[in-house]
């Protein structure tokens, strides 16, 4: 038997409800339905580089299939450098899509431009795409699915 918090658990009783890896607050911050991902998440660039040093864009096309068995409440955050940005002046650097309710196994194919600025270097960029689930409203996350994707400036 192991005691946390003061309070007395029986760690196979949590193994078998939860499985190997649940500490204590876990029990009560997130809902638990499956180890496994809800989603299958592809991206690509288009053109495949940026010019640095000017102002161009290139579109980000990120394709979110649903794999689980019961439609999910979804949303998408997309997260580039500060150097990048998602308007022609590059102040915003997050991007949240919300989706909405996604029937099981149904895709949506999203195309997000990026741009770069006079002050983006040669290089190459993390983009950072992740699909979240939610349960109830947009305040309460499921299950979440991450991808980095390497954008290049020339």
């Amino acid at each position: 038997m192991e005691y946390v918090s003061g309070t007395r658990f029986h760690r196979r009783a949590l193994t078998v409800c939860c499985g190997d890896n649940v500490g204590f607050f876990d029990l009560f911050s997130k809902r638990r339905d499956s180890p496994e991902a809800f989603y299958a998440l592809d991206s690509k660039i288009f053109p495949l580089r940026l010019l640095s040093h000017k102002n161009d864009s290139v579109d980000l096309v990120i394709t979110v299939k649903n794999v689980f068995d019961r439609s999910l409440l979804t949303s998408v955050l997309v997260r580039v450098p500060k150097s990048l940005g998602f308007d022609q002046t590059a102040l915003t650097s997050h991007k949240e899509i919300r989706l909405g309710e996604l029937p099981p196994n149904e895709s949506k194919t999203l195309k997000i431009p990026v741009f770069s600025t006079q002050r983006t270097e040669p290089g190459t960029y993390k983009v950072r795409i992740s699909v979240v689930s939610h349960y109830r409203d947009y305040g309460y996350v499921l299950n979440e699915v991450s991808k980095t994707t390497a954008l290049r400036a020339v």
